[in-house]
């Protein structure tokens, strides 16, 4: 028994140590700390922050005749401040600080207090105002999702006195345009877009549209009738312009009228005779055609057809159909023309002044070669 308690003290004894020793530690470790945490402040008491004057422009860029009021700081009252120009020729300081640009050049406005001084450097010029602002385009025509850049010139070349400017469209839906002038055709119509700088303002007609007259315009008036050849429909392409079931030319002619004119996206439409006719027509097909009406009125419609058989096409204003199934005849052979003018009831449209779209359709295949508008 007395060898077992004999033990129980020694194991006591010891832990007692260990724990003393770890106390002393930990109490060492936080001494230190503190001891550096107070030669840190004792550092950071001793840091100063150089004295200094601070204006409240540094850097100036004056037209002549023009003024500017400069504040030196600190402002509390604790310091005098004296103002001077190293070039009076250009720029002089009043005893508070307002600078009076007199001349072309540069300067330094120096600011002194006691032995501390800071230099606000200056740029002199002669203010040259804006005149005039030339657009480099009054109106333009634009195919829906195509881009052009106007520019706008300043008059004079030289100008260094230029106001805010903007560019904005009057209606979005038709055009849009960024700060760069680059137009964006969106929807078709017609729109301005407008620049302004200063009380300058100037404006550019946006003509927008899916298709544009190919050799145009085609005017309707009651003047005399007006015979629109097919092979002139609209440049625009297909799905535009023109549907054509297939892409290949059976006419061989590889599309020269139209490319002899500037289109170079209407080869899949099969010209005959350099423009003389459109053939090898299908059910489904059409052709577009932009027409310009003078007089408003009834206009009679007559077709120029051939076919060895029978075929039919109707007529499109504005993607209404306003003819109904008109049939077309059996005229004894592909070059054998004949009017289709019956019946004329429906054959006869009313137009109102103005852009209209004429769209010739095929219900059945047959040689097209024009069509006759003669006021009624």
């Amino acid at each position: 028994m007395k060898k077992k308690m004999n033990n129980n003290y020694l194991v006591k004894n010891k832990l007692n140590d260990a724990i003393t020793m770890k106390t002393k530690y930990l109490k060492y470790s936080l001494g230190l700390l503190l001891i550096a945490f107070l030669v840190g402040c004792d550092d950071y008491a001793e840091k100063t922050i150089p004295e200094n004057i601070y204006v409240n422009q540094m850097d100036l860029k004056l037209f002549v005749g023009e003024s500017v009021q400069l504040t030196a700081s600190p402002t509390d009252g604790t310091r005098q401040y004296t103002w001077s120009s190293d070039n009076t020729e250009v720029a002089t300081v009043s005893s508070n600080g307002l600078v009076n640009v007199v001349g072309e050049g540069y300067a330094n406005i120096i600011v002194k207090s006691g032995e501390l001084s800071t230099n606000v450097s200056l740029t002199a010029t002669t203010r040259i105002p804006l005149e005039d602002v030339v657009i480099s385009e009054s109106s333009i025509e634009l195919y829906v999702g195509n881009k052009r850049t106007v520019q706008a010139t300043w008059v004079p070349e030289n100008v260094n006195d230029i106001p805010t400017y903007s560019w904005s469209s009057e209606d979005p839906s038709i055009a849009t345009v960024d700060l760069s002038g680059e137009i964006t055709a969106v929807g078709e119509g017609v729109t301005y877009i407008v620049y302004r700088i200063g009380d300058i303002e100037r404006k550019i007609e946006v003509d927008v549209a899916f298709t544009r007259p190919f050799k145009g315009p085609h005017t309707l008036s009651a003047a005399a009738p007006y015979e629109l050849m097919a092979a002139d429909f609209d440049l625009g392409g297909q799905g535009n312009a023109f549907h054509d079931s297939d892409t290949g030319d059976s006419s061989g002619q590889n599309g020269n009228y139209r490319r002899s004119n500037g289109d170079e996206n209407s080869t899949a439409v099969d010209i005959e005779g350099f423009g003389l006719n459109v053939g090898w027509t299908s059910p489904g097909e059409w052709l577009l055609y932009t027409v310009e009406v003078v007089d408003a009125g009834d206009y009679l419609v007559e077709a120029q057809v051939a076919v060895p058989g029978t075929s039919s096409f109707h007529i499109e204003v504005n993607d209404v159909n306003v003819t109904g199934t008109i049939g077309v005849p059996n005229t004894g052979g592909w070059g054998a023309y004949t009017w289709v003018s019956t019946p004329e009831d429906n054959l006869t449209i009313h137009l109102t002044e103005g852009r209209h779209k004429i769209k010739y359709f095929f219900e059945g295949g047959h040689n097209f070669r024009s069509l006759k508008f003669t006021k009624k």
